[in-house]
């Protein structure tokens, strides 16, 4: 169970105070993804073949409904519950791939048959990646894992010559860019995001606390304004929180760390403004 997150009252402030000071951040709308975002479903089995001589007509196929938050975090948590490693196969694919689209498609039909539902359901690959992240953030990494010293940094997760699945995939990268260096720079309040419920008012000061982390991490050449769909973004750093906390717990030879800078170089930071 999540728990409820109590921000002190001095957070609250800094959280309106960046509200107000800069519109950098954020079209916080909490209604439904965006309509580009492909929903991959899975398909119900096929009706059964109308015997000869019968006039009956078959029933057609039920459409595939939409997972609400509290769904795909069920079927997350009984996929998980039944094989830790369910989701790594996703979790190796780049994001708006053709391979990220067909491993959500497999695995929202298994969490389908998991939470023994016959109305065949449907969501968008980032909103599955980001329920299974959390899922899994939750059992490997219950306790925080620590940052090394001196810093180990993560290999992208968005990759644009792999996103060919989307037409638009390269104007996502801002989010990737931001959600990679709010992790690095402040896993704690992405922690505390993930233990609230989704659309609550406590997951609301949890995203509000973070919005000046946001602004620090927001890409150069980005304007002053990314629109995120906040489910979008949750579900992104989940999974770069997941990925860090490999790097950090698995050390430079994890296959997800960065590879090392040349000598003479400097190791990245957060992005410069």
């Amino acid at each position: 169970m999540r728990k409820a997150l109590s921000l002190p009252p001095r957070a609250r402030l800094l959280a309106r105070r960046a509200l107000l000071s800069r519109a950098v951040l954020t079209a916080l709308a909490l209604g439904a993804a965006s309509p580009s975002l492909a929903q991959y479903g899975s398909q119900p089995p096929p009706p059964p073949q109308t015997p000869s001589g019968n006039s009956a007509q078959s029933s057609p196929a039920a459409a595939a409904t939409p997972a609400t938050p509290a769904e795909l975090q069920a079927g997350a948590a009984c996929l998980v519950g039944n094989n830790a490693a369910v989701a790594d196969p996703i979790f190796a694919t780049a994001p708006f791939s053709p391979d990220e689209r067909q491993q959500a498609i497999a695995l929202i039909r298994e969490m389908q048959r998991c939470l023994h539902q016959r109305q065949p359901m449907a969501t968008a690959a980032f909103q599955l990646r980001g329920a299974l992240a959390e899922t899994v953030v939750e059992s490997r990494f219950a306790t925080p894992q620590a940052a090394r010293t001196p810093p180990l940094a993560v290999a992208p997760l968005f990759r644009a010559d792999l996103a060919t699945a989307r037409s638009d995939a390269a104007s996502m990268a801002p989010i990737y860019v931001m959600a990679e260096c709010t992790v690095v720079q402040h896993p704690e309040l992405v922690r505390a995001w993930l233990a609230t419920t989704p659309a609550t008012p406590e997951a609301s000061a949890a995203l509000q606390a973070l919005n000046p982390a946001f602004s620090a991490c927001v890409p150069a050449g980005s304007g002053s304004q990314i629109n995120i769909d906040p489910r979008h973004v949750r579900g992104v750093l989940a999974e770069d929180l997941y990925r860090w906390s490999v790097v950090q717990r698995d050390g430079p030879t994890s296959p997800l760390a960065a590879p090392a800078a040349p000598q003479g170089t400097a190791a990245p930071t957060s992005p410069p403004h």
